[in-house]
């Protein structure tokens, strides 16, 4: 895929998200161990297409290990100062015979691989690929800022931040307490999600306890 740079205000969609991971280069990536602790590491050898990212894992290596126990993962890079993009999913398994050819691909996009990583061979090196999940487009240099949740494939989104509930006594203590004035009047007020900080300045302000996680 092309590389391509995104403007503050063209619509987010998944492929500006993925053009966005692109363009970051080396992705800090999140799986999880045996015993269920987090692991991070920085990835490069990935390549991107339109409707899937491809990743390169050394067979026997933790990273592949943990990716084959547990498909959950997440990618994240910066696209530019104050602004990211997270790609929440799992990661399936490449099956055999079609493996070389992302193998090749990515081995092409970096040559660099074959003199870092000699044991990373052609022929025993798997490939993972992430078809479903959802990103999360976040810039916190916009005034206010804007955080968006996009699904990719057939990934369900799963998003976080806060709502207000009908205990609301509408006083308009949040309102006043929201460093991102993304608080609306109403019977409940109401919190616009796309300019939400998510600190929790709504929720501490609150008299009620009306305000509450997205479940």
């Amino acid at each position: 895929m092309e590389r391509q740079d995104e403007t503050h205000d063209e619509a987010i969609d998944p492929v500006v998200c993925l053009r966005g991971l692109q363009s970051a280069g080396t992705l800090a990536c999140a799986t999880r161990a045996a015993d269920g602790s987090p692991r991070v590491r920085f990835l490069s050898g990935i390549h991107f297409e339109l409707d899937a990212v491809y990743i390169l894992a050394s067979n026997g290596m933790p990273f592949a290990k943990q990716l084959l126990a547990d498909d959950r993962i997440q990618l994240l890079g910066e696209v530019r100062r104050g602004v990211s993009v997270r790609l929440t999913g799992t990661a399936e398994l490449v099956p055999e015979d079609e493996r070389m050819r992302w193998r090749l691909r990515i081995f092409a996009e970096r040559p660099d691989y074959r003199e870092l990583y000699p044991p990373l061979k052609y022929d025993d090196s798997l490939v993972f690929t992430i078809r479903h999940g959802y990103f999360e487009y976040l810039d916190l240099v916009s005034v206010p800022i804007k955080r968006v949740y996009v699904p990719f494939g057939d990934g369900e989104i799963k998003a976080s931040g806060f709502v207000i509930t009908p205990d609301c006594a509408r006083c308009g203590s949040c309102r006043s307490a929201c460093p991102q004035d993304c608080i609306r009047p109403g019977d409940p007020f109401r919190i616009v999600q796309e300019n939400c900080l998510q600190c929790g300045a709504c929720v501490a302000a609150c008299p009620r306890g009306a305000i509450r996680p997205v479940a």
